[in-house]
């Protein structure tokens, strides 16, 4: 999620701060040194710290120079989260809490002070000592292969290195942003693309995890975004882009899933669709889950139907005419072969006339329930949910309640008769139904059946993570050990916390000759099962 702000608004941006901040001076933008920091100051409002940094190289030390060197030096130290050197000049500019700078430097070095880092080809991973070193390898495999599907996507990537960095809880996201706790309670928000870099939640931050690595190649797409069109893609295109390509990584474009499908079809009969007013300044600011995935949703549509009629070919085209300055309607209307206004039109017609996806007939009933993302530190949340409630009828949810009751005393075969009773009559859409009547045919010795129901599950829910390890079972007990991997590495990107999915890869890769990939399997499965200290 992009907190995006145009280049031309770069010195409204700090000079907006100056007057309300508590003993705060201005420093002298005049001259030689103060014009080529006011320079280096909007070309970091472009989120471009290497134009930034060739601004002022000639001026280091920046200590040394007039305040408003040391402020310029000071807030490209922060893009560089190079936080001590930061705030010591931001402090020395006697600049105070100009561009609110200061504070965000302070809270970033106090947050990041006791992370590790990990550095990659072309990123670097900070992150809180701990388990959070099980994501590391996952999330520089995921970026470097991000990176390589937006250079052909858009045609062009950042040459610098990008730092990812992980936070344990909510406070610690907001403290990064610009973002409150409300806000992000509010919306779901679990990462943000700004200041030069990617700060992403920790996916022990949810309930349930999230799909943390699809989360991080939609935010470095941000990033790509940004650096390409020198921050002048508007807010809808920066969502919709970013929504298109985040399962790049993956060889995926499916940005519009049964639910977003629901949500735009619902919002289109209520004709409360999300409108760009309300989308600005970022989705994180919008009132609600529901409202920001609907504004997702609707921006998503907006790239596929430009996709579908013009070809992938109009995003490298409309992207790189903002680069060179062009104006939003002249890049979309070239790349869509439309005036925008009519544009505009085509892309309502096709959110109201896209038929839906299976499964979307579904979401539509059952509207108005509650989102997937739940914050552990947040009391409105956890409490009230129950995953049983999926279940659509009473007479189901009987069967369901009285399985869980048989499961509880070990009666596993009544408990496969009760849950197969509920199953008959809901299918396979409902996944923790589907997870226990599938584990108690196994307690039973009906492998074949679990395995049905597995598949059949999968195919509506093929990112539930307890269903991708029951399948990975399975496979593993039957010596299928590629077909394994590929489940257990569905689970790890939702719930990569799980020991038996680091032990499942760890007996996978030794199957498959990777001693040094199975070594590191295991050594992540004992440090989240305590039995390992992870590195100090």
């Amino acid at each position: 999620m992009l907190l995006a702000r145009t280049a031309a608004a770069a010195l409204c941006f700090v000079l907006a701060f100056a007057a309300p901040a508590a003993r705060s001076a201005v420093p002298d933008f005049h001259g030689k040194d103060g014009g080529a920091a006011m320079q280096a100051l909007n070309a970091l409002a472009e989120e471009d710290p290497s134009r930034a940094k060739a601004l002022l190289r000639p001026l280091e030390p920046f200590e040394k120079g007039p305040a408003a060197v040391q402020f310029a030096g000071g807030v490209l130290r922060f893009f560089e989260q190079r936080y001590g050197e930061a705030v010591e000049l931001l402090e020395a500019s006697g600049a105070g809490n100009l561009g609110g700078y200061l504070p965000l430097a302070r809270a970033a070095r106090e947050v990041t002070k006791d992370n590790a880092r990990s550095e990659g080809e072309h990123f670097t991973v900070s992150y809180p000592r701990g388990k959070d070193e099980v994501l590391v390898p996952y999330l520089l495999e995921a970026l470097e292969k991000q990176r390589a599907a937006l250079l052909t996507g858009l045609g062009s990537v950042p040459s610098t290195k990008v730092t990812v960095e992980i936070v344990s809880d909510v406070k610690g996201l907001a403290r990064l942003t610009t973002l409150s706790e409300d806000e992000i309670h509010t919306t779901g928000t679990v990462a943000v693309s700004k200041f030069g870099k990617l700060m992403m939640l920790s996916p022990k931050a949810l309930l349930k995890g999230y799909d943390w690595l699809d989360t991080a190649a939609h935010e470095f797409t941000h990033n790509v975004i940004t650096d390409r069109t020198h921050n002048r893609a508007p807010l809808w295109m920066q969502e919709g882009l970013a929504k298109w390509f985040e399962e790049a990584w993956r060889g995926k474009h499916e940005p519009v899933t049964p639910f977003s499908a629901a949500l735009v079809r619902d919002a289109i009969a209520r004709k409360d669709l999300v409108s760009f007013q309300e989308m600005h300044p970022s989705l994180a600011k919008l009132p609600s889950q529901e409202r920001a995935a609907l504004a997702y949703a609707e921006v998503s549509m907006a790239v596929e139907w430009l996709v579908k009629q013009k070809g992938p070919e109009s995003l490298v085209q409309m992207t790189g005419l903002l680069g060179q300055g062009r104006s939003t309607e002249e890049a979309v209307s070239a790349a869509a072969g439309l005036p925008f206004k009519r544009f505009l039109d085509e892309w309502n017609r096709y959110m109201a006339q896209r038929p839906l996806p299976r499964g979307a007939d579904r979401e539509l009933k059952r509207l108005g329930g509650e989102l997937a993302e739940r914050f552990k530190d947040d009391p409105k949340q956890g409490t009230r949910f129950a995953e049983w409630s999926e279940i659509p009828d009473e007479d189901s949810r009987g069967f369901a309640r009285l399985g869980e009751i048989f499961r509880a005393r070990g009666r596993w075969s009544a408990a496969k008769v009760e849950y197969a009773k509920a199953y008959q009559k809901v299918g396979a859409r409902i996944p923790i139904l589907s997870g226990n009547y599938a584990l108690a045919a196994v307690q039973c010795g009906d492998k074949a059946e679990a395995e049905r129901v597995l598949k059949e599950s999968l195919d509506w829910n093929p990112d539930y993570p307890a269903l991708n390890i029951q399948m990975a079972r399975l496979l593993l007990d039957r010596g299928e050990a590629a077909a394994a991997r590929g489940f257990l590495l569905a689970a790890n990107r939702q719930d990569p916390f799980d020991p038996e999915i680091h032990a499942g890869l760890a007996k996978v890769l030794s199957t498959l000759g990777d001693p040094v990939g199975a070594e590191r399997e295991t050594h992540f499965a004992k440090v989240l099962m305590g039995q390992e200290a992870p590195p100090p």
